[in-house]
């Protein structure tokens, strides 16, 4: 005994039989989802009262669409639901270098020409607006690669360029994931040179060789997880205890947001904020926290105080 399917099932195979030029009927489709003809009688009437163009030939002893291109709509929108379609069209944009952006496009454009014209893409345009991030260039291929590599756990042999020693060194990978962090693309995989879980920059990966090789990504990683402590994309094993000062000034827009998962505000009488988090790592912060100026104050941790001192010393003998 088949269980029961709700109408909107119905008429979508009905959709479908039509499509294939079948000819479905009443009775055949009340035998397959084992219903009344009665039933199936009433999900054509809906059919027809939101617009579809159906027609009974009797020649065939079925219906058709006397409209070959009406398109049946799936789901009811809203002009929120609109919205929210056409906004993330736009947020898709952004992505433009990711692996099958441009089959998802063309599936997107293939959709909107079937929905509503009471909004469109142009109208949503003029209300939201996305700046793309700044980004660096990558290779599609070596991009689509690396992505085939991590789904079917296979290693792969790369010729890496590490900025901070402006060195090129052979590495054997096991690819975990790929994460795009602020408009740049990152590979997080296991290095068999240094024996753990290291990051890659993909626009510094000079060459991508496959192997046939299979490895097996711990059950337990997890990209979210292995990230979740750090204040950006980079990270160590060492956890640092951060607390900031921040000027009453600077402290209404750090208010406004969630700048770590760990973060605890707390509000001092003459409106300056602190503001504490643990984090894998200082090289983010430290740059987070140098755009600030004289804005904030490092008050922990040590290592990230005599990091900040040491600029400020750099920065005075070049501009006094």
């Amino acid at each position: 005994m088949k269980y029961s399917h709700p109408p909107q099932v119905r008429m979508t195979y009905i959709d479908r039989l039509i499509r294939e030029g079948k000819y479905p009927n009443c009775v055949t489709v009340a035998s397959e989802f084992e219903v009344n003809r009665k039933t199936v009688q009433r999900d054509i009437d809906y059919m027809r009262d939101q617009g579809a163009p159906l027609e009974y030939d009797p020649t065939q002893h079925g219906y058709y669409y006397s409209e070959p291109n009406y398109f049946l709509p799936a789901i009811s929108l809203t002009q929120s639901d609109m919205f929210a379609f056409f906004v993330n069209e736009q947020i898709l944009k952004q992505y433009k270098d990711a692996p099958y952006y441009k089959e998802i496009k063309k599936v997107i454009e293939k959709i909107i020409q079937f929905l509503p014209d009471e909004i469109t893409t142009e109208q949503t345009a003029d209300i939201f607006s996305f700046t793309n991030p700044p980004s660096s260039s990558i290779d599609k291929q070596q991009l689509e690669v690396l992505q085939k590599a991590a789904y079917e756990e296979k290693q792969v042999k790369i010729k890496y360029h590490t900025q901070h020693s402006n060195k090129v060194s052979d590495r054997l990978i096991d690819p975990y994931a790929i994460r795009n962090q602020h408009g740049t693309w990152y590979l997080v995989a296991f290095c068999h040179q240094r024996n753990e879980v290291r990051i890659f920059a993909l626009n510094r990966i000079l060459t991508v060789e496959t192997t046939e090789v299979d490895f097996y990504k711990p059950s337990s990683f997890s990209i979210e997880e292995y990230l979740k402590d750090s204040f950006g994309i980079y990270r160590n094993e060492k956890t640092h205890h951060v607390k900031l000062k921040f000027s009453p000034y600077q402290a209404r827009w750090i208010r406004e947001r969630q700048w770590h998962k760990t973060q605890k505000l707390t509000e001092l009488e003459n409106g300056s904020l602190i503001l504490e988090m643990d984090v894998k790592g200082l090289d983010e912060v430290k740059r987070w926290v140098l755009k600030y100026g004289s804005e904030i104050e490092v008050i922990e941790s040590k290592i990230l105080r005599e990091e900040i001192k040491q600029e400020v010393k750099k920065l005075s003998e070049i501009y006094f």
